[in-house]
Parts: C-alpha cells; structure tokens; sequence
C-alpha cells in the first residue's frame, strides 16, 4: 500500500504537469502574432523612353522633282517607302482612288502616315473611262474628300481619237480646280488624244515610257519629241516602269541613263510598290544625284 500511493501520487504530479505544460504550450500557440512594421514603400521604376523623330520638313509639289506612282496602297507600309522616297531625293507620291463608276478607297491612315515618314506631298491619280464630264467629276470629288495636294488623270484608250473629249474633261476639270497641281499621264506618243487642251490647261505631260513592254520607240527621248509641239521639254516627265514587262526587267540604272539622255527635269516610277529592293531606290537616288534626271526637295 505505502509504494502504491507513493507511486500513485507520483503519476498524479507527473500527469498534472504535463497538463501545464501543454497548457502553457497551447495558449503560446494561439497568442495573435504581433503585427508587423510597415515596408517602406518600393521605389518609383524610372522608365525612359526615347522621343519620336520629329517629321522631316514638308516640301512643296514640283513635277521636277521625281515621284512615285502607287497602285495598290495596301500592298506597301507606308512609313517605309515614305522614308525610302525621302532618303532617295524623291519629292512626291500619287495613289490611285478608281474611276468613274469605280472608286479605289483610299485608307486615310496611310495618307498620315506616309505624310509623318516623309514630309512629301500626297496626290491622287485616276483612269479616265470617256465620260469627260463624269470623269472630271469624280476626280474633283475624290481629290476633296481625301484632302489630296496634285492630281494626275490617265487618259489613253477612252480618249484615243477624241480631242473633244479631252477639251471637255480639261473644262470641267479646271472648273472645279482651277489651280491644282495636275499631269497627265498617257502613251509616249499622245497626239491621237488631243494634247493641246492638257497643255492650254496648264497640264504637265508624264508620258508612260515603258521600254520593258515596247522598246526603244517609247524611251524618254522618243516621248520628249512626240509631244515637243504642244510641251515643251521643261513641262514633260516620264514615267518609267518597275515591273517585269513583255520585253523583260529594266534596272533602275538602265532607266536612269535613259532618262538622262532625253534631257528632262523630273520624272516618276510605276508601280511603286513593287520596287522592294532598298538598293534600287539608293540607285535612283544617285542618278537624281549625279546625273540631275530631277530636282532634290529642299
């Protein structure tokens, strides 16, 4: 009995301790943890960004200076050929909006910025279907709506053999734009549409010198001849092609050297969008540079 009670109590003094300690081990665990001191806050990330190149200056229009043709706008980027044209000494840009009964949309957007990458003027050029009236008309309204600085109308076969038709067009036309910028644009030897309402119009002539599709008879200088008794040389630029034509591909250098020996100021590529090749507008540069085939805008 006395070892019993002796261990008995022992048992009891051990269990209530550990009954404390437990105790005490538990209300430590379920103590709140002290809030912790606020972070200071992270420093501000500086970011620097480099500001946009300012736009290059804008320049006038001149059909002495050398421009460029598009056909299908959205087939280029138009900061980059902005800067192609800019960088090679050209001095404008032509996009076609259609014809009568046909209108070519064209994306303002594309207009801002070429004209942010460039600084060149933006015209509009249309085919003319023989409908003088309609014609003139359309051009007007489309010149208008997109805010265009020339304009450049394609007369060939609908006109071919009707010089009324080209007086008719040139009177409606210069009614409702008596002082823009205009060209025409038409076969090397135009003399079967009546030329000399385009020149009394005050109409620059950009003969489509496509020696690529019909060879030697419409090279620049075979063009400057034709028309010599309604324009003089000062008042026509051809219009030389970048396309593989009928008769194969002529180089930029090639037609550069053709361009040089007819003697004129000024002269335009078509269709500009398919000329990819950044060493090719560096070739037209060169030639603008070394055998003045143009005018450099200032």
């Amino acid at each position: 009995m006395g070892i019993a009670s002796t261990v008995n109590t022992r048992l009891l003094f051990l269990m209530g301790t550990t009954l404390l300690v437990t105790a005490g081990v538990l209300a430590l665990l379920l103590q709140p943890s002290p809030k912790p001191k606020h972070a200071p806050p992270p420093p501000p990330v500086v970011t620097t960004t480099s500001p946009a190149p300012a736009p290059p200056p804008q320049v006038a229009m001149s059909w002495n200076s050398a421009g460029a043709l598009v056909w299908h706008a959205h087939d280029s980027d138009p900061t980059w050929l902005g800067q192609q044209l800019r960088n090679a000494g050209f001095g404008w840009v032509a996009v076609y909006f259609g014809s009568t009964g046909n209108a070519y949309p064209i994306d303002p957007g594309w207009i801002a910025r070429f004209e942010q990458a460039s600084g060149l003027p933006v015209g509009g050029w249309s085919v003319l279907v023989g409908y003088p009236h309609y014609d003139a008309g359309f051009a007007a309204k489309q010149l208008k709506q997109y805010g265009l600085s020339f304009y450049i109308a394609d007369a060939e076969a609908q006109y071919q053999g009707k010089p009324g038709a080209s007086q008719q067009f040139v009177t409606a036309f210069r009614a409702a734009e008596p002082t823009l910028p205009a060209g025409l644009s038409s076969y090397c030897n135009a003399q079967g549409i009546g030329l000399k309402p385009w020149a009394s119009a005050g109409f620059a002539f950009l003969p489509q010198a496509y020696v690529n599709d019909f060879g030697a008879s419409v090279s620049p200088a075979a063009c400057v001849s034709a028309a010599a008794a309604y324009f003089p040389r000062a008042d026509v630029h051809p219009t030389v092609a970048c396309y593989q034509g009928r008769l194969g591909y002529v180089t930029p250098a090639r037609f550069a050297r053709l361009l040089a020996a007819a003697g004129t100021t000024g002269f335009s590529i078509y269709p500009a969008e398919t000329l990819v090749n950044p060493k090719d507008w560096q070739t037209y540069g060169q030639a603008i540079a070394s055998l003045h085939i143009a005018a450099r805008p200032s």
